[in-house]
């Protein structure tokens, strides 16, 4: 696959930010980037959509927690299931549903690792407190990868010491 963009935020991200992460994943592929994303609800099912919609499922590909969809939050496994039956690839992980919260959360931020690791450049659109975003954005900010942050309304959050390493573009800036 073509070098990757890792496209990620936060769960609570509103619909209302859907297309303006419609237009990056555009841009992204246009530009020959393959996507990674999570899998989760919020900014990764609105990625997954767009690579959907762009039939570009062959170059996107999901980063799971997950040893299966059973994991996958109910909201997103028919878009997974569409985005696989289009040429999409899971690299699954080991965590399932039944497991205890402390194994999920290590499957999550593991995840969080991996599509970092493969990933040429981060986007994150950030919403409120986003402890897993942020989390992925420090993983790339200290490997020195490339990160663009989207603050996406008035509770988006990105410490000081993460913002000085990011190019960041806040809500006002977004609707220009």
């Amino acid at each position: 696959m073509s070098r990757l963009a890792g496209v990620v935020g936060s769960r609570s991200l509103p619909a209302s930010f859907a297309p303006l992460v419609s237009r990056v994943v555009f841009l992204l592929l246009s530009r020959g980037y393959g996507i990674a994303s999570g899998g989760a609800v919020g900014a990764d099912s609105f990625a997954l959509e767009a690579v959907i919609q762009e039939e570009a499922s062959a170059r996107g590909i999901i980063y799971s927690a997950w040893s299966s969809f059973s994991g996958f939050p109910s909201l997103v496994r028919l878009q997974v299931s569409r985005f696989l039956a289009s040429g999409g690839q899971v690299v699954w992980g080991p965590a399932s549903p039944s497991h205890p919260r402390s194994a999920i959360v290590s499957a999550l931020l593991g995840r969080n690792r991996r599509l970092v690791s493969a990933s040429a450049v981060i986007v994150a659109f950030l919403h409120g407190q986003s402890r897993g975003s942020l989390y992925t954005v420090r993983q790339a900010v200290e490997q020195g990868i490339p990160v663009i942050v989207f603050l996406c309304g008035v509770s988006a959050f990105l410490p000081a010491d993460l913002a000085s390493r990011c190019l960041v573009f806040t809500e006002k800036e977004v609707l220009l």
